[in-house]
């Protein structure tokens, strides 16, 4: 979904968009987007020369558990507030070091806002950092593969790392 500056009126303009299976990419293997498709609704308007962009996007994830690699859902829902700058209006009102209000500042083109770039990128960071199947997952055997919540392995666990050993002979009592 792309919003064009010039049809923009003074109020501005309210958006809402429910995208539909394949119409949106994460472009990250990691995550997966799931039924019901994203909803992105909003609002945007011109203000001094830039073009701010605010609303809500709410929508389900699969991502994979960082211990076993199982698919878990998610439900996300992220509010987001965005402000535009061409490129030359950019250059002549910045120093070389960013502000904190610079962090929600992109810089575009001063035709089209693409608000499926927003999108996207508000869905990888509303993402959990880290994602479990459960609390206890016990996750996979780094010597057979085996989902150790389905089976028990007999797999030895070995020392990682043989600079330890002198270590471990002081703490067993060999």
């Amino acid at each position: 979904m792309q919003i064009e500056v010039a049809s923009l009126a003074e109020s501005g303009k309210d958006f809402d968009h429910q995208y539909q299976p394949g119409e949106l990419s994460l472009e990250d293997e990691r995550v997966h987007l799931l039924d019901p498709q994203p909803y992105v609704r909003g609002r945007i308007r011109m203000d001094r020369g830039r073009v701010k962009v605010a609303g809500k996007i709410t929508g389900h994830l699969q991502l994979e558990c960082d211990r076993c690699l199982k698919p878990v859902e998610s439900a996300v829902a992220a509010k987001f507030s965005r402000e535009y700058a061409t490129g030359a209006d950019y250059q002549a009102q910045h120093a070389v070091e960013l502000s904190e209000d610079d962090l929600n500042l992109s810089v575009f083109d001063g035709a089209v806002i693409d608000i499926d770039l927003l999108v996207r990128e508000e869905l990888l960071l509303a993402a959990p950092d880290q994602v479990l199947c459960q609390q206890a997952c016990q996750g996979i055997c780094p010597t057979c593969g085996a989902d150790r919540n389905a089976a028990v392995c007999d797999c030895e666990t070995a020392d990682a790392d043989p600079r330890w050993a002198g270590l471990k002979e002081l703490v067993n009592g060999k």
